[in-house]
């Protein structure tokens, strides 16, 4: 009787795993393109630190077009969030999202300013990409639960590649439109 009270909580636990997997499988179509795209962004800022670690400049420079171009399925989701029943703070989210993406844009593609070594820029900078991971995250998680671990594992391993890329050695280059 013992041994069956303590594997019940586990027999639970697996079956809620399985009901998460399950649903999230049977996600709305645009829900999956935002988690993967949220997953894939996540993936490419990761690429990002790997290779200025490494003074990759063409992998940096792939990595951060990537990224950019990552705004078109944000826009597609965006576009059905808006045809359906729009939730203002996905709304505002998605506004942070694409505002970060047109600075990108703006300061290393079109500019080509080393703002990163500007305090006053690389600051604001800083804080709109994690408002930018908290939108991610949190919207991701208003679409269920498995969605919202996928991004926040993402967005931890990418914290771990900044760790890596920051940690003393060769001094990383952050820098994606060279």
């Amino acid at each position: 009787m013992n041994a069956l009270n303590i594997l019940m909580p586990l027999g639970m636990l697996t079956e809620s795993l399985e009901m998460a997997l399950f649903d999230w499988f049977h996600l709305d179509l645009f829900d999956l393109i935002f988690v993967m795209t949220a997953v894939v962004f996540n993936l490419q800022i990761i690429g990002i630190y790997i290779a200025g670690k490494q003074k990759n400049h063409a992998m940096i420079k792939r990595f951060g077009t990537i990224v950019l171009a990552l705004s078109i399925p944000f826009a597609v989701v965006f576009m059905n969030h808006l045809g359906t029943s729009p939730v203002r703070w996905i709304t505002v989210g998605f506004c942070f999202i694409f505002l970060y993406l047109f600075v990108e844009l703006l300061f290393d593609f079109i500019l080509k300013i080393e703002f990163r070594s500007n305090p006053l820029l690389h600051i604001p900078y800083i804080i709109l990409f994690y408002i930018v991971q908290i939108a991610l995250i949190t919207i991701a998680f208003s679409i269920d639960t498995v969605s919202g671990y996928l991004v926040s594992i993402s967005f931890w391993a990418l914290l771990i590649s900044l760790i890596y890329a920051l940690w003393p050695g060769s001094k990383a280059v952050l820098r994606h439109g060279e």
